[in-house]
């Protein structure tokens, strides 16, 4: 016996629209032929019953369903408001860098007051030729104490003071107070002397404090008297002048010849040359302080050859003018 179809085994499909009107049809076909069926024929013998008329059946004309409104592929992007113009941050203004220092042209006007006191010897003035050969205006107090003093407490603004104290003289007590004022002012110093044993206890004791150096000990009647440089690479002994040595020398004064000092607490002082060439805090005779702008120099220049000598005091005075006008 065969089993049913089932219907709901096909492959599942959605329904036509048309369906239910075409099984109407048929519906409606079915009855019209039952109405129509030919008589069976009489088993009496009677006259066959007329042959069926042809039926023409009229499907309904199907009016289809309008296609669907198709839907749009896709709502559109609101149109993107443009975020306004971020107004630009300003750059900063460059800070302009500090105009360089014309160290040459501010040294052709330097105010520079010399005393020397080598000429009652008889000996050359080395300082007044280094000047004389560097071009430079000065003013010259030569050996008379009492006009150095009246520069000293004119009142002037002094880029540079220089003491050269070489002949057994002169500087002493209160000339130390006046040149430190000045100094505090931010004027260049220079001091050449032989005598730092007999005076370091009094009135220089403040200028050597705040530039931290101390009297080590009496340099006497020696005959090696070469000098070392501790800080070779120093400018005050390459400019202007480069190749300067103080190896060689004339040992023209005797006995005291000089002092020895040492680096102390209180200041910012490198010791530049010395006798001992293995040490830089000890034993030295050259100190540089106060940022460069004071050298104190306690060997005699006049136990050194002038074609040295020289050249190494106009190094002196270009290093502490060069820190002075940079200072400024």
């Amino acid at each position: 016996m065969n089993k049913p179809r089932n219907w709901s085994g096909r492959s599942q499909k959605v329904a036509s629209p048309f369906l239910p009107v075409m099984l109407a049809g048929l519906f409606v076909i079915g009855v019209a032929l039952a109405c129509n069926l030919p008589a069976q024929s009489d088993k009496s013998g009677g006259a066959p019953a007329a042959s069926p008329t042809a039926l023409v059946v009229v499907l309904p004309t199907i009016t289809p369903l309008p296609s669907p409104t198709p839907l749009p592929t896709g709502t559109p992007s609101p149109t993107e408001t443009p975020s306004p113009t971020d107004t630009p941050v300003p750059s900063p203004t460059p800070i302009p860098p500090s105009p360089t220092v014309d160290v040459l042209a501010l040294m052709k006007s330097a105010n520079i007051v010399l005393y020397e006191d080598a000429i009652g010897t008889g000996l050359p003035r080395y300082v007044k030729t280094a000047l004389d050969g560097m071009g430079l205006g000065y003013t010259d107090t030569v050996d008379r104490i009492g006009d150095f003093k009246e520069e000293l407490t004119s009142g002037k603004t002094w880029d540079l003071i220089i003491v050269a104290s070489e002949a057994r003289g002169g500087v002493r007590g209160e000339f130390f107070d006046y040149i430190g004022e000045n100094l505090d002012k931010g004027s260049a110093v220079i001091i050449e002397l032989w005598y730092l044993d007999k005076i370091f206890d009094g009135r220089i004791k403040p200028i050597l404090e705040n530039c931290g150096i101390a009297f080590q000990k009496n340099w006497n009647n020696t005959n090696e008297r070469a000098q070392f440089w501790l800080v070779p690479d120093s400018p005050v002994f390459h400019e202007p002048n480069d190749g300067v040595y103080l190896t060689r020398y004339l040992n023209y004064w005797l006995g005291d010849v000089g002092d020895l000092i040492k680096i102390a607490p209180g200041g910012d002082a490198t010791l530049l040359a010395g006798v001992v060439s293995t040490t830089a805090e000890t034993n030295g005779t050259l100190a540089s302080c106060h940022n460069g702008r004071m050298l104190i120099q306690t060997f005699s220049s006049h136990d050194y050859r002038k074609e040295d000598i020289v050249p190494l005091w106009q190094n002196y005075i270009t290093y502490v003018l060069k820190n002075r006008f940079e200072s400024k």
